[in-house]
């Protein structure tokens, strides 16, 4: 009963740290994102952030998103495919394919919604339909935190972003499941 009791309050605690529009208990990756670029001519800023690493960007408009450093999945990333997901609390999570361009690397396009608002985190190695699959992808910079797309206002000349909604992301810091585990062991 114990280790029943300790499981639940390990998943509700993470549950609660978990940032919003996630809903998974998925495990950060080594995948980082390294660009996010505009297709359609919308605005981009970024990475910022000292913790989760923020890429504004503007509702309505086409982005190309890479991921390198892919190694756990996707026969070290090599496969010529890989299964990503953009998760969005109230967008929903979408299902997409990116493309292998180089060993690790992948890109995909995601066009954010015309009303979206808060982060989306993104997810990879995933599997289509199943909320609960893949890993987070990191920082650019390879830190121990996830990165995000945020739905952001620009002034003109893409300058001054400003995000969209009033959200919250919790970030969760190295090593806290373990001692999460030595306290209810």
């Amino acid at each position: 009963m114990h280790r029943y009791l300790s499981l639940c309050v390990a998943v509700a605690i993470f549950a609660v740290a978990a940032p919003l529009g996630t809903a998974t208990a998925a495990m950060l990756g080594t995948g980082r994102i390294t660009s996010v670029t505009s297709v359609s001519g919308g605005c981009v800023t970024g990475p910022t952030g000292s913790t989760v690493q923020f890429w504004d960007v503007q509702p309505g408009n086409t982005y190309t998103i890479t991921i390198s450093n892919v190694t756990e999945c996707a026969n070290g990333g090599t496969d010529p495919t890989l299964n990503v997901r953009v998760n969005n609390e109230a967008s929903g999570n979408t299902d997409l394919v990116a493309t292998n361009i180089a060993p690790g690397t992948y890109t995909f396009n995601f066009t954010l919604p015309a009303n979206a608002t808060c982060t989306f985190p993104i997810l990879y190695c995933t599997t289509p339909g199943m909320a609960s699959s893949g890993f987070l992808a990191r920082r650019d910079d390879g830190g121990a935190f996830q990165s995000h797309l945020r739905a952001s206002m620009f002034g003109p000349g893409c300058t001054n972003p400003q995000p969209i909604g009033t959200c919250t992301t919790t970030a969760l810091a190295p090593g806290t499941w373990g001692r999460l585990k030595t306290i209810y062991r």
